[in-house]
């Protein structure tokens, strides 16, 4: 895994420094109907069939990583369901019988990112607003526990094999965890700042709004079955999560793992 971030890291760097020598006229790329990637492209060949032909290549991995950001989130959706951290949560929690997958969890999240579409389609910034609260709202979630960290020391750490001694631990610990939350801050600001001045009613940065309308769900989510329901995380060891395979007279047979599957409710129909 630290590989793949390292070679996407360095093939992505090389991509960006080639884009930006042939990008041309940036007024142009920026203010093109077609988008800036394309017209880049195009202003690179010269030739709109060439230009279409390269995009071809960054489209192909976009629709690849869809299936895996699909994936992903659904199974978030699915954990979080389990745990009790969503409004019907026994209902998105439920995992199909026989596809052994969380199909609610999964349908929801097809319907959210085709209703993101269609705000696209509706309006722009709309949907920049969106995406730019849910950029605020990841950072926050990060900065969460690193406050805590922050706040409660490393006394709070479990027993565990191998560990920084303490003197060099809590040097390292207030370094490493004030740069992340200084940094976190600042880009989250900066994110809800405006593009620029002078500020009207189209220029207006409204990831601020968007931002706290899902705080606010949030907030009222916790206070009306949140803080009666959530027992998560749920923490499971490895050899609890991965699937037994018991030989009997019938051959192999796969169990469910343990605690997989607690709270969802089960196909019996």
């Amino acid at each position: 895994m630290v590989s793949c971030v390292g070679i996407g890291t360095f093939t992505g760097a090389i991509f960006l420094i080639v884009l930006l020598f042939v990008a041309g006229n940036l007024e142009e790329v920026a203010n093109s109907s077609a988008g800036p990637l394309l017209q880049i492209l195009k202003n690179a060949t010269s030739n709109n069939a060439g230009a279409v032909c390269l995009l071809m290549i960054p489209l192909v991995c976009l629709v690849v990583c869809t299936f895996t950001v699909m994936t992903t989130s659904s199974r978030m959706l699915f954990a979080f369901a389990r745990d009790g951290g969503l409004p019907f949560s026994r209902f998105f929690a439920h995992v199909h019988k026989s596809l052994n997958v969380p199909l609610n969890a999964l349908l929801l999240t097809s319907v959210l990112d085709i209703i993101f579409g269609l705000i696209y389609l509706g309006s722009s910034s709309a949907f920049n607003a969106i995406i730019s609260a849910a950029v605020v709202a990841l950072s926050v979630s990060y900065a969460m526990p690193i406050a805590v960290r922050c706040l409660r020391g490393r006394a709070m750490l479990p027993a565990r094999p191998w560990a920084i001694p303490n003197a060099l631990g809590w040097i390292a610990d207030i370094t490493r965890n004030q740069v992340a939350l200084s940094f976190i801050t600042l880009t989250s600001v900066l994110f809800l700042f405006p593009p620029g001045i002078p500020v009207s009613g189209s220029s207006m940065n409204y990831a601020v709004v968007a931002f706290g309308i899902i705080v606010g769900i949030s907030v009222v989510q916790w206070f009306v079955d949140g803080r009666k329901n959530f027992t998560g995380p749920r923490i499971t060891f490895l050899d609890d999560v991965i699937a037994q395979v018991v030989t009997d007279e019938e051959g192999p047979t796969r169990q469910e793992p343990p605690g997989v599957c607690d709270g969802a409710e089960k196909d019996e129909k």
